[in-house]
């Protein structure tokens, strides 16, 4: 049985340029590079328009008129542990942060703040899931798997976003 295709589409954002990759489940990932993700695993075409909804949503946040993103996720290649706290830190309130072991908790998995900071290290589809709202539980902002400047942006933006 052959996967099912996966559309995706650039956006241009402050952290950079933005590929929203989706399929027919939902979202697939969302990468930053000048071109998408070469190991992707489904066919992928260019279709900005089967993407509109998911970069209407991203361009919404990056103009600070989104909070919270409707989009749902293609969670196939997730496992329980990382789908679990990838929907926990969905709960993270816009503009806060939260320690690794809060987010383990808020999971149902108390014990597992280091599992937990790999699952967000594992996680495609930042800022729809907002990783770069998880930081050291001493305060410290920590890596993430990408550019400590993007998830200090990402926090910043938020902070100082005039939503109405």
């Amino acid at each position: 049985m052959a996967p099912p295709q996966v559309f995706h589409a650039p956006l241009e954002t402050p952290i950079g340029r933005l590929w929203v990759a989706l399929s027919p489940i939902g979202l697939v990932s969302v990468t930053r590079g000048e071109s998408p993700d070469a190991d992707a695993t489904a066919p992928r075409a260019l279709d900005p328009e089967a993407a509109a909804p998911a970069l209407a949503e991203l361009a919404e946040y990056f103009a600070g008129r989104r909070r919270t993103f409707s989009l749902e996720l293609d969670l196939r290649a997730a496992g329980p542990f990382d789908a679990a706290v990838w929907a926990a830190a969905r709960q993270i309130p816009y503009g806060e942060t939260v320690s690794y072991g809060e987010l383990a908790a808020m999971g149902g998995y108390p014990r597992a703040a280091r599992a937990a900071g790999n699952a967000m290290a594992r996680c495609p589809f930042s800022p729809v899931v907002p990783c770069h709202r998880v930081i050291h539980a001493d305060g410290s902002i920590g890596g993430w798997g990408v550019d400590t400047w993007v998830k200090r942006w990402l926090l910043d933006h938020e902070r100082g976003a005039g939503i109405g």
